[in-house]
């Protein structure tokens, strides 16, 4: 963290470079520091991740710092396909999240708008869902950052869940009081970054749901390790 004197943006410090920023001194210190944190070379994932998130960001900030016009111009057509599917998706009854990180506010302003993504969707107790998994999988270049879906009491397929495999950054993924079977579990394997699985309520085995429980539980462990 900077201190209260070091007016840099916190991913320029963990990268340990001072203005003026050029885009190959960032490059040039990510090198170095993913190196140096880089768990096989006694480094930590911790901080490893770190670095790799700093990377992403400086990136980001001299994008926006070089070519103002051209990144809110390209953020901006993104942006309108993300509000239309939030709008298409809330028609339809479900609930959408979406978030804008503190830092981007700190760095871009009220442009920071811009990169908000959706992180939450829940759309419950629907008679027939498998439109809004339709809706859903057609939205998805817009939903790529999906973090956990939320489909308590729907009544839905196997094959409208393992749709939802496109989404492979989903980690949440509630299926409770559904009529989904052991086909479904499928999934867990599909998503890989999967780690909460609710299948209360299901038609799912107890010895299928104790497996994939089981199989999530191993994931998380090995969040923790490293």
């Amino acid at each position: 963290m900077p201190d209260s004197h070091d007016h840099r943006p916190e991913f320029m410090v963990t990268l340990g470079l001072a203005p003026p920023y050029a885009i190959e001194d960032v490059m040039q210190a990510y090198r170095e520091k993913a190196r140096a944190t880089h768990p096989d070379r006694g480094g930590s994932t911790e901080a490893f991740n770190a670095v790799h998130q700093a990377f992403e960001r400086a990136q980001a900030y001299l994008e926006f710092r070089q070519d103002r016009r051209g990144w809110i111009a390209g953020k901006m057509a993104r942006y309108a396909a993300l509000q239309d599917a939030i709008a298409r998706l809330e028609q339809l009854g479900a609930t959408v999240t979406a978030y804008s990180p503190d830092w981007l506010e700190n760095s871009y302003g009220d442009f920071a708008q811009l990169t908000e993504h959706v992180t939450t969707i829940r759309f419950a107790d629907s008679p027939d869902a498998t439109p809004f998994i339709d809706a859903l999988v057609h939205s998805y270049p817009s939903l790529r950052e999906l973090a956990a879906l939320e489909l308590p009491g729907c009544r839905l397929s196997d094959d409208d869940v393992m749709h939802l495999s496109i989404f492979q950054q989903l980690r949440r993924l509630d299926l409770s009081r559904t009529p989904i079977t052991n086909r479904s579990l499928a999934v867990v394997d599909a998503i890989e970054s999967l780690r909460d699985l609710n299948l209360e309520g299901t038609n799912v085995g107890w010895w299928a749901k104790r497996g994939a429980t089981s199989q999530l539980a191993r994931r998380k462990a090995a969040d923790e390790v490293g």
